[in-house]
């Protein structure tokens, strides 16, 4: 059986073709995410949802036409805590993950909005739903623009980026659990919509999507030439690169990308300082997110860009300074620190900065080593939490572009933490879960054609 899976990112859409019965991929291309809109609002990160749904509609029909008939599924692995929010006469827009506009100050209030419902939201009702406040948090950022804007209804249709693609391709608004959580309105322990958090927030009328909770559920049916393509649910892409790492029991993950995590599987649901998500096989993802990761680095080279091109008029690109950076990783400064947490989130609220600089140890070396040093001490630091509650580490698995690109920052890691280190079993983490899950519902679609054979 053959199977298209696409994984949706912050800046690419990938895509695998998979042949499951082989456990291989057989060809794979990447495409541009479509950039964000201009908008008005502050904090605002907005992608035109037609425009996504263009892309991974030209993506299917491309494969679907080379490969007629023989396409069985398709498998969707896709960024959360975004959200699309769905009315008439308006154009249906993914507010992303990196939407910050919740902690804009609230109409007649000094408090943002992010604050407001901290206090009318408590913790504790957050607790069974196994995530918590916090700018990205699609809840947080759907309750921002309906209190800013009155004129868009309280009565639209509520989509993850993953339901509102499959919407597209079958009609039918089906999420994963995986997907569905991080937007904050599903009590994860009972699996159900948390009601209570949808009366104090008057998202009464809104319609939801439908959950599903088996990891192998078809979702619909996309039609396109002699291929009837069967969709399954969205899946986390945090989950789906777990799963592609190669994770032992007692091993934790330290998934470093333009985002970057640290994750625990567990079967157990114990809430404590983490977040815990839907996993695969009914388990859940222990996991701290707003780590220090791609993106934070990205601003120490936006800067040298900026500086070349200040001085020089010569625009030099991401890559180049990458290049020199790698070549100068033995420069170190045992007094040089860095701390790059530039991004406002809850753990780090007061923004990154270089200090204790003297005449001869700034340099890009021993920045960017400073930097690593920092991160990995970041990283160790949060894991300590999760291990109150899982236990011993025997551990550490890095996975994500950013440790695979960046063989200083995982040595890093291992010297401070004091665990053997490795890095996931294949660079693209995204496309080896993606083949694990054609594999997993390959077995299941061939379970069920057997049993319905023998029931005729």
């Amino acid at each position: 059986m053959k199977y298209l899976g696409i994984d949706l990112g912050s800046s690419f859409i990938k895509t695998v073709f998979m042949d499951a019965d082989a456990k291989s991929i057989v060809d794979r291309r990447s495409d541009e995410m479509p950039g964000k809109t201009e908008c008005a609002v502050r904090g605002a990160y907005e992608i035109d949802a037609a425009q996504i749904v263009r892309k991974v509609t030209d993506v299917i029909e491309e494969y679907a036409a080379g490969y007629p008939e023989e396409i069985e599924g398709l498998l969707l692995s896709v960024q959360m805590h975004g959200f699309v929010y769905s009315v008439p006469h308006r154009r249906d827009m993914y507010v992303s993950w990196q939407d910050m506009r919740c902690l804009n100050q609230r109409k007649g209030d000094r408090r943002t909005y992010l604050e407001y419902l901290e206090e009318l939201i408590p913790k504790c009702d957050m607790t069974e739903n196994g995530v918590y406040l916090k700018p990205a948090m699609g809840m947080c950022n759907l309750y921002a623009m309906l209190e800013d804007d009155p004129s868009i209804p309280r009565n639209g249709t509520l989509y993850t980026l993953g339901s509102y693609i499959i919407y597209s391709l079958t009609g039918k608004n089906v999420t994963h659990a995986e997907s569905f959580a991080p937007l904050g309105f599903l009590d994860v322990h009972h699996r159900c919509i948390h009601e209570k958090i949808i009366q104090k927030m008057d998202f009464g009328r809104i319609a939801f999507p439908e959950i599903v909770w088996k990891d192998c559920e078809v979702c619909g049916i996309y039609r396109t030439g002699n291929c009837k393509i069967k969709v399954f649910p969205d899946y986390g892409d945090m989950q789906v690169a777990v799963l592609g790492s190669d994770v032992h029991e007692g091993d934790m993950v330290i998934n470093t990308a333009t985002a970057s995590q640290v994750a625990y599987v567990s079967s157990e649901f114990v809430p404590g300082g983490y977040e815990i998500r839907p996993y695969f096989g009914d388990r859940f993802l222990y996991t701290i997110s707003n780590m220090p990761a791609g993106r934070n680095l990205a601003v120490l080279v936006d800067f040298m860009k900026e500086i070349v091109f200040e001085m020089t008029e010569i625009k030099i690109s991401t890559a180049e300074v990458w290049e020199k950076v790698h070549s100068l990783a033995g420069q170190q400064d045992e007094n040089l620190q860095v701390d790059v947490n530039f991004y406002k989130n809850p753990y780090f609220v007061k923004g990154g900065s270089i200090q204790h600089i003297f005449q001869d140890n700034l340099h890009i070396g021993t920045l960017f080593s400073a930097a690593y040093q920092n991160m990995a001490e970041t990283y160790w630091k949060y894991a300590a939490i999760l291990t109150e509650s899982v236990g011993e580490i025997n551990g550490i698995v890095c996975s994500g572009g950013v440790n695979w690109r960046t063989p200083e920052l995982v040595r890093k890691i291992q010297k401070i933490s004091g665990k053997q280190c490795r890095l996931s079993t294949m660079k693209d983490e995204a496309a080896a879960g993606l083949l694990c899950l054609a594999v997993e519902c390959s077995k299941k679609q061939m379970k069920r054609i057997v049993k319905g054979a023998y029931e005729i």
